[in-house]
């Protein structure tokens, strides 16, 4: 089974949904739990620290890569 997880800590992205949409951030960590979107599930997100210095999890299908 391929991993779900596309980017790696460091990666800058753009949320695509949710929430904290628009909002553009860095790759902090790949985890398994809930997020601020899905809290009543464990999916695999990402931690992403934002560059406003809040640090969020989202599911790892609510971001993209930063171009």
């Amino acid at each position: 089974m391929p991993s779900p997880f596309r980017f790696s800590r460091g990666d800058r992205v753009r949320i695509i949904s949710g929430k904290h949409k628009g909002a553009t951030g860095t790759i902090a960590a790949s985890v398994f739990q809930r997020s601020v979107d899905l809290p009543d599930e464990h999916t695999p997100c990402y931690h992403v620290l934002l560059d406003c210095e809040l640090v969020v999890t989202v599911n790892v299908k609510q971001v993209e890569a930063l171009i």
